[in-house]
């Protein structure tokens, strides 16, 4: 048995401790960043193979549907596609006029009031075409393919917007 001199054993307890405080550091660390998904709120910062928000929507709704079904389902939602990208340009200007009243100098609270209202009726108008273009397609699906896009998202508890 080994016998250590009672100060050197303070010495070994406390790097010991730091140790283990240590590979819980890069323990969690490490579990961090193998999980973390970052936001991407922005088209621009979005990873090249995910398509930006109301696409991505749809495509998980298309998903969904049987072949035949998911493919009349997307050639009428194709037949949006002007007036949609058209919809999300007037979004992403909306924002960039937020971003500019935000770094303006002297700072003008109204005209980033102003700013957010334009977002908050860019946005209404892309939802209105994006109904627009969901109603069409949906109205021309068989009945068992809009009762399963009824129930496509149940279980994450997102309805059709």
């Amino acid at each position: 048995m080994v016998t250590l001199d009672p100060r050197a054993g303070k010495w070994v307890l406390l790097a010991l401790f730091l140790s283990l405080g240590l590979n819980l550091f890069i323990g969690g660390f490490v579990v961090a960043h193998r999980f973390h998904r970052p936001p991407h709120e922005f088209a621009d910062q979005r990873p090249p193979n995910e398509r930006p928000g109301m696409h991505a929507f749809i495509d998980r709704m298309a998903g969904s549907l049987p072949a035949a079904d998911r493919e009349q389902f997307l050639s009428v939602i194709a037949g949006y596609k002007a007036e949609m990208a058209a919809a999300e340009k007037q979004v992403r200007d909306a924002r960039q006029k937020v971003r500019a009243a935000v770094a303006a100098d002297p700072f003008d609270r109204t005209a980033l009031e102003a700013a957010f209202g334009d977002v908050r009726a860019r946005m209404q108008d892309m939802q209105k075409v994006m109904h627009s273009a969901l109603a069409d397609a949906i109205s021309r699906l068989s009945p068992d393919a809009r009762k399963t896009l009824a129930e496509w998202d149940k279980d994450r508890g997102a309805p059709i917007r």
